[in-house]
């Protein structure tokens, strides 16, 4: 018997994940409050939902995909919300990046209704949702996500059970945290070359060769150097997940200190109308600060 599969939430990780479901077989029915973010799914053989009461009722396995919190619960918790419509058996999987708070309450509520919750927050950014290569971090029980597996499968191979609910979305906010801290040290150093004189294809061949190298050095010929701020992954998602991560580190009593200068940049690109372009946008703040004109980068 083939697996009904359905997807609420299409937008720049939402729809390219949604595709690579598509692309391996499953009968794939779709919502998004935006209808247009639907339209290349239906195209390629998705069908289209009225709501997300309709995915609920025609899909086995239901994906989800929002931007925080709020709208998750929302979505699960509010007036005919998912939990509520979803039939007893059936899974629920959230891969949106919350608050680890909010995967614990929602697979408590789905368990008391004889409904099945997976957590399953994604790392690889745009890039990594179109190429199917997405770390995928999954919180709950371990049957749920053998049951889902084949899914999360066609959108990433690296596939990890952490722990319980709120496991994954702690390991997601810790990566998250590393990586805006490790994007942002190697964008100062690369401004301090900048005002030196060094040429930044020179600065990169040498570090990619070195050990200040990292995965935060491919922003320099995906965005540095041409100057594309498309968001692969928004200011202001990186300022939430940053959120989240002090959130975390406030309960434990752990005392974090480059999460802090990390979220001040965040901060300083949504102050400056930047929250919808890429976090490596905030290459062009350091350069302001730093006295360095476009002509001289």
């Amino acid at each position: 018997m083939t697996v009904t599969v359905g997807f609420i939430g299409l937008g720049n990780m939402g729809n390219p994940m949604a595709g690579n479901v598509l692309k391996n077989g499953f009968t794939l029915t779709v919502f998004d409050k935006n209808r247009v973010a639907m339209q290349n799914l239906v195209a390629a053989g998705a069908v289209a939902a009225a709501s997300a009461r309709q995915v609920v009722d025609k899909a086995e396995i239901v994906l989800t995909c929002l931007p925080g919190s709020p709208e998750v619960e929302e979505l699960y918790l509010g007036a005919q919300g998912l939990i509520e419509c979803t039939r007893p058996g059936n899974v629920l999987v959230d891969m949106s990046s919350v608050l680890p708070s909010t995967p614990r309450k929602l697979e408590s509520l789905a368990k008391a209704r004889g409904v099945e919750f997976l957590e399953a927050p994604v790392s690889g950014g745009v890039t990594g949702a179109r190429a199917a290569t997405l770390a995928i971090m999954t919180g709950g029980d371990e049957v749920v996500l053998e049951r889902v597996r084949p899914i999360l499968r066609t959108i990433g191979p690296n596939i990890y059970r952490v722990g319980p609910a709120g496991a994954g979305n702690t390991v997601k906010a810790i990566n998250n945290m590393m990586s805006s801290v490790n994007s942002l040290t190697m964008m100062e150093g690369l401004i301090v070359g900048l005002k030196a004189g060094l040429d930044l294809e020179t600065m990169h061949a040498v570090i990619k060769d070195s050990s200040g190298n990292s995965n935060a050095l491919a922003r320099v010929h995906r965005a540095l150097i041409p100057r594309n701020f498309e968001p692969g992954f928004k200011v202001q998602l990186m300022n939430k997940d940053l959120d989240t991560f002090h959130s975390i580190a406030r309960e434990l009593h752990v005392p974090v200190s480059f999460a802090n200068i990390a979220q001040r940049y965040q901060q300083a690109a949504l102050a400056a109308g930047l929250g919808e372009q890429d976090t490596s946008v905030i290459f062009t703040l350091i350069e302001r600060l730093a006295g360095i004109t476009r002509d001289q980068g």
